[in-house]
């Protein structure tokens, strides 16, 4: 209890921006964030914002504060999570967070006067952390490891938890490993962004160094990452090393890694201590969430979002979910008569678990009806550099991958529009879409932008979502929409299977 209850203000300081490691790690390694938010977190205002263009006047009532004020109410959500103890926290799928979530979602959009039903699930099994703690001791000194964090799906240790010497590897590439004894060893990997979050060096995933998997064979006790962003964030990248071999793998902060790192640069022995206990929760209610906005047809505008978040989640998905509900604001501010065609707003969990609440979804829709879809995902985020040893932030947008399938009218529509309404992307879109847009993207013609650098991280704050791009994202969106409601479905879709993306 009394390590939940120090994680947990710890957790409290770094969102405020009050915490300096220092404190507690031994050497502090320049600004990074959250650490010094306070010099480096840039005012909303203080960000470039173009006028409308001649031709754009009918999305003047777009406002990136508004659409940021709904992505405050939802990660209040999660904030309320690690308020009430969880360790684990965020809008996680299951929890009584998650259906305050969806309820949230649901009430926005009946004020808007949609109409609403839910459509209950159930999630057969679960993944949960519900308590872990780590702690170094190397000579005479020794102390907590505040920032580590398990990786989605790993492994829990022993119920008597795990001591064990660390070893740095550096990348993990097969030259560091080369004639090195990791058997029994907690080995310590750098790895890097490449570029977001979820893709970082050491995973599988990213396929640059399978690192995690290449420790694991090698017979590692346990695996920790050291996320190379500058700071005391926590992290959850998921792709944890899975098989009969799999051990424990967790984050940890640059510069609590850095602090063991050099402490075995002076010749010390270092040990660490973990214990993570992982419970395998089973046959948990969730729900996704219908809106409807009819219109002259019964053809369709779907527009998703995921609601399932981890830490707060601000930019993943809070800023798909508030720009989804703003989207209906606009056009139900729109006769019936003048809406072409019915639009369908659809908010689903398990994003992160399974995508349960997005497979029901597929199953259960008439997708004849559906003219094009907006996955809403990941709409806005400052442009961060790695600066020396630091991390900065920037007055800037960060661009995003995109996809587009359909007709190349309505590609080069989609691409076209971006550009007139200041949404940065990619030089090379998707060839498949990533996201919760993945399994849905065969059903009918869709597009989306979506950020990933910044998530599934404590960094991903409502702070590090501008304004500004929330309202050049929406009104992108709506452009398109308006654009393809001109179009016949048979024009939308082109004559391509789907989907048949952007060459």
């Amino acid at each position: 209890m009394k390590w939940l209850l120090v994680a947990l203000l710890f957790s409290a300081a770094m969102l405020s921006g009050q915490m300096r490691p220092g404190a507690k790690v031994e050497k502090t390694y320049g600004m990074g964030l959250p650490r010094d938010m306070a010099k480096l977190l840039i005012d909303d205002h203080e960000y470039p914002e173009y006028p409308l263009k001649p031709g754009q006047e009918a999305y003047k009532d777009v406002d990136g504060y508004r659409i940021k004020d709904l992505i405050k109410k939802i990660t209040a959500i999660s904030l309320k999570s690690l308020d009430d103890g969880e360790q684990y926290w965020g809008r996680i799928t299951g929890t009584k967070y998650d259906r305050m979530t969806t309820e949230l979602m649901a009430d926005e959009f009946t004020k808007l006067g949609l109409k609403v039903t839910r459509q209950p699930f159930t999630v057969k099994e679960l993944w949960y952390p519900t308590h872990w703690e780590g702690s170094y001791a190397a000579g005479v000194r020794s102390g907590p490891l505040q920032t580590l964090f398990p990786i989605n799906e790993t492994r829990p240790t022993a119920a008597e938890g795990i001591t064990a010497e660390v070893v740095w590897v550096g990348v993990g590439a097969a030259p560091d490993l080369l004639g090195r004894d990791l058997k029994g060893k907690a080995v310590l990997v750098y790895s890097t962004f490449v570029p977001g979050g979820r893709s970082h060096s050491a995973s599988e995933r990213a396929g640059l160094f399978n690192s995690d998997t290449l420790v694991t064979k090698a017979g590692a006790a346990m695996i920790i990452n050291v996320i190379a962003v500058p700071g005391n964030g926590q992290f959850n990248p998921e792709g944890a090393p899975a098989g009969v071999d799999a051990v424990p793998t967790l984050t940890i902060s640059q510069d609590e890694g850095f602090m063991l790192r050099d402490l075995l640069a002076t010749g010390q022995k270092v040990q660490i201590r973990l214990k993570l206990d992982i419970a395998m929760r089973e046959n948990l209610p969730s729900q996704n969430v219908y809106a409807v906005l009819p219109g002259v047809s019964d053809e369709e505008v779907m527009v998703m979002a995921h609601t399932d978040g981890f830490f707060q989640g601000a930019m993943d998905n809070a800023s798909g979910m508030a720009t989804a509900i703003d989207i209906a604001r606009h056009y139900a501010a729109i006769p019936q008569a003048q809406r072409p065609r019915t639009m369908v707003f659809v908010a689903t969990p398990d994003h992160h678990h399974g995508e349960t609440g997005r497979d029901l979804m597929i199953k259960t829709h008439d997708w004849s009806k559906v003219s094009v879809i907006l996955n809403a995902e990941h709409t806005s985020q400052t442009l961060l550099y790695m600066y020396n040893a630091d991390l900065m932030t920037s007055n800037a947008i960060s661009a995003r991958r995109w996809f587009a399938s359909g007709s190349p009218a309505f590609q080069q529509l989609v691409k076209r529009t971006f550009q007139d309404f200041n949404v940065s992307v990619y030089q090379v879109p998707e060839t498949r879409a990533g996201g919760s847009l993945g399994a849905v993207s065969v059903f009918a013609p869709s597009f989306h932008i979506i950020d990933h650098v910044i998530y599934h991280t404590s960094l991903d704050t409502p702070e590090l979502v501008p304004a500004v791009g929330l309202g050049y994202s929406e009104r992108a969106f709506l452009k398109v929409i308006d654009e393809t409601n001109k179009m016949s479905m048979k024009e939308i879709r082109g004559t391509e299977k789907l989907p048949n993306p952007v060459r």
